[in-house]
C-alpha cells in the first residue's frame, strides 16, 4: 500500500490544513456565516505503517477545545469520512504547486 501525506509530499509529519462545510455550525452561540470553517494546528498527519497496512495518521492537540472530527465509522474505517476535508487546503496548494511547475 501507498500513503502520501498531503502536507509534507517529501515524507515526514506536517500540520494539515483543514476546510469544512460551516452550514448549521456555531461558535460561541453565534452562527457561522461563512461558507466554510478551518481549524489552524489543530491536525497533524503522518504515514505510519504496521501489519501490512500503511495509512495517514491524523492526530490533534489533545486538550484543543476546538471541534474535532471523530471516527464515526468506527475504528475500521477511521476518519474516512472526512479525508478530503482534513487536508483540503494541503490539496488545493499541491495541486498549485504542480500546476505552477509545470507552466515553468
Amino acid at each position: 500500500m501507498l500513503c502520501t501525506n498531503p502536507a509534507s509530499l517529501g515524507g515526514g509529519a506536517a500540520a494539515l490544513e483543514a476546510s469544512f462545510p460551516a452550514v448549521g455550525l456555531s461558535v460561541l452561540g453565534r452562527k457561522v456565516t461563512t461558507p466554510w470553517v478551518t481549524y489552524p494546528g489543530l491536525y497533524e498527519a503522518q504515514c505510519e505503517s504496521a501489519g501490512g497496512a500503511t495509512w495517514l495518521s491524523i492526530d490533534w492537540s489533545a486538550g484543543d477545545p476546538r471541534p474535532h472530527v471523530t471516527a464515526s465509522l468506527g475504528p475500521i474505517w477511521g476518519l474516512h469520512l472526512d479525508d478530503v476535508n482534513l487536508a483540503m487546503v494541503n490539496l488545493v496548494d499541491d495541486v498549485a504547486n504542480e500546476e505552477s511547475a509545470f507552466k515553468g
